[in-house]
């Protein structure tokens, strides 16, 4: 990833669908810098800068753990049932 395109200047590598792989599941995830707010990816998670600057310095590889992304309202919805930490705006 370093060096392709400023995109990619800060990221971080998701484990997903590895050891064993499973064919047409996809693969290569990452979480790195937007283009921009509107830009899609092709199955990667963008944000600003400043946002993934937030998370590596909290992720802690030792820890393992999980991205899960999840619909705002779900999040709402399931918060205290999955005791999901509360999102801060």
């Amino acid at each position: 990833m370093a060096g392709v395109i400023p995109e990619y200047e800060l990221g971080v590598y998701v484990a997903y669908n590895r050891s064993p792989t499973e064919k047409d599941r996809g693969s290569c995830i990452f979480l790195h810098i937007w283009k921009d707010p509107k830009t899609p990816t092709a199955g990667c998670t963008a944000m600003s800068q400043a946002d993934l600057i937030k998370i590596l310095a909290v992720l802690d590889p030792a820890k393992n753990p999980y991205l899960v992304q999840i619909p705002e309202p779900e999040i709402r919805k399931f918060a205290k049932k999955w005791n999901l930490p509360l999102m801060k705006q």
